[in-house]
């Protein structure tokens, strides 16, 4: 089966060669097991098991490896040959986890079997390995019950997390981020609408998977009741690393990826350019059907274009190849820690630079983020979380609609070379030079040699807390966190395009903006053994938040 999806973002057509894969995750008393994590291995294709353990799922056409997992029971990897469209999974149980310690809501420990809601942990090594410029899409397969989606807007491209789906029409549903305990903003900025638009990216990010130690995924409502009516739609807690106990440690990671536009359609290359089986024969007329294939049959003869210059009525196959070029991601990551008797600490530097497949875009990041922790005396301890962000988004593409969207060129018909588009503005007038007969679908060419359109982010995030142990069992805590970030916007319709007024462009935007919001937390805990089969766990406090736009 050839399944074609359509991504009109940062210029990339993604087409694969897919089957469709069913089955049943059943355990030891062969019941199916409800929420399992079914993923291909080296993929973010994944889903998670209905009801009596049933999945399905699309994957690549071929030989794959399933990797299942569910909270009680041992990781389990399958081969699945090319020609199985339907397996049979067993699962044996993993006495180990029932004794896993998770971090919970207000950053309180407990041990998986004692908590009444279902949790979810990510280690950092797996953000990782199959490295995505938003963390959040490496979440994709990991956890039950969590949808990702990403849009192709390039590398400062939102991600869609749904945990508990929809909950009105005109809510996200976007689960609620907490990093060491403090929530931290991860609002949209901004995004492609009916007339087009870009996505300028969201919160999480801005965060660098090197700094990770682990996700905590909570969704059940007792699970982020402590959160407030932010947390109605779960929590993913956020821990970052930190120095180890007696050790020193320096290190280096670097990391390059490289991506290309595919384009795997069955386009049809008997008939070329033109409407009701005939070639044009003006220059408005070839203008006219510059995005029709309804013409004559492709024969190599001469044919007007709508630049008023002749050429061989012939197919073109590699116009999204020769447009958008090779990207590409350096990431490279510094820590240095060191940790002793009675504390430890870790600093850490990261620079991200991208070069994204659509010409003159791309982004640069900066990361540095410093992690203490310090017992002051016997009973008093301290922790200081500090990350600090300079984020660089170059040309963000423009999405949905026609203008101002280098992706027009993908409609071009197929007798047309995308080449003869460029520069895309004519070097006398500088005004664009346009090939269709709707002035609001950009020439692709002008877009990317004059369109500007950057979207600059400094971002101090911050937590501070003081911890005392009245007793072996009884503790207080108090916590401040602030997260503060400044945004740039300087958007330009360029000079010469052909839908603004009298063809001279304008700003469109320059804008600067500053948010910021202080959590103040105070925690009263005790965790106490009655008796050998009792044990008490009560916490109480108060929290005060501050926010401001």
């Amino acid at each position: 089966m050839l399944t074609a999806i359509l991504v009109l973002g940062v210029g990339l057509l993604s087409y694969s060669q897919t089957r469709q894969l069913t089955g049943k995750v059943l355990g030891p008393d062969n019941l199916g097991v409800l929420s399992a994590s079914v993923k291909v291995k080296g993929s973010a294709s994944g889903t998670s098991t209905k009801s009596e353990g049933a999945f399905s799922l699309t994957v690549p056409s071929g030989d794959i490896v399933l990797e299942i997992t569910s909270v009680g029971f041992t990781k389990k990897e399958i081969a699945v040959g090319a020609s199985q469209n339907n397996v049979m999974i067993s699962l044996t149980q993993d006495a180990t986890q029932m004794t896993d310690i998770v971090v919970t809501a207000q950053g309180i420990t407990k041990q998986t079997r004692k908590l009444g809601y279902s949790v979810t942990k990510v280690d950092g090594d797996l953000l990782t390995q199959a490295r995505e410029n938003n963390v959040g899409n490496s979440l994709a397969g990991r956890v039950a019950g969590l949808k990702v989606a990403s849009t192709s807007s390039g590398p400062q491209g939102t991600t869609k997390l749904l945990l508990r789906g929809n909950p009105s029409i005109n809510s996200s549903g976007s689960p609620l981020f907490v990093i060491n305990g403090v929530p931290m903003d991860n609002t949209q900025r901004g995004s492609a609408g009916e007339w087009g638009g870009g996505d300028n990216g969201d919160g999480i990010g801005n965060l660098n998977p090197d700094d990770i130690e682990s996700m905590t995924v909570l969704k059940g409502q007792s699970a982020s009741a402590l959160y407030g009516s932010r947390a109605s739609n779960g929590v993913i807690l956020i821990t970052t690393k930190t120095g180890k106990k007696n050790d020193f440690s320096v290190e280096y990671n670097v990391n390059y990826m490289m991506e290309d536009a595919i384009d795997f359609t069955d386009y049809q290359y008997e008939y070329g350019q033109g409407v009701g089986g005939l070639k044009p024969t003006s220059a408005i007329g070839a203008r006219n059907a510059a995005r029709f294939s309804w013409g004559g049959k492709l024969d190599g003869s001469q044919v007007i274009q709508f630049d008023g210059k002749s050429y061989p009525y012939s197919a073109y196959k590699n116009n999204i190849e020769n447009f958008y070029r090779q990207g590409s991601t350096l990431t490279n990551t510094i820590a240095l820690s060191k940790g002793g008797e009675n504390g430890s600490f870790r600093l850490s530097y990261s620079n991200l630079g991208n070069e994204s497949i659509l010409r003159n875009s791309g982004m640069q990041r900066n990361t540095f983020t410093l992690n203490v922790q310090q017992n002051i005396s016997k009973k008093l301890s301290a922790t200081v979380f500090a990350q600090y962000i300079d984020q660089r988004n170059n040309n963000v593409p423009y999405l949905s609609d026609g203008p101002l969207n280098a992706n027009n060129g993908l409609f071009l018909a197929n007798n047309i070379d995308q080449n003869i588009l460029s520069p895309g503005y004519d070097p006398v007038t500088g005004k664009e030079i346009q090939f269709s007969d709707d002035e609001y679908v950009s020439n692709p060419w002008f877009v990317v040699n004059q369109f500007v359109n950057d979207q600059d982010r400094k971002r101090l995030i911050t937590a501070a807390t003081l911890k005392y142990n009245f007793t072996s069992w009884l503790y207080a805590q108090a916590r401040m966190g602030y997260d503060l970030i400044n945004d740039r916007g300087l958007n330009v319709t360029p000079w010469g395009t052909a839908y603004s007024q009298g063809q001279a462009g304008g700003l469109g935007n320059q804008s600067k903006s500053e948010l910021s919001e202080y959590n103040i937390d105070g925690l009263i805990g005790a965790t106490h053994k009655l008796t050998d089969a009792i044990n008490v766990d009560a916490a109480i406090g108060g929290n005060m938040r501050k926010n401001k736009y």
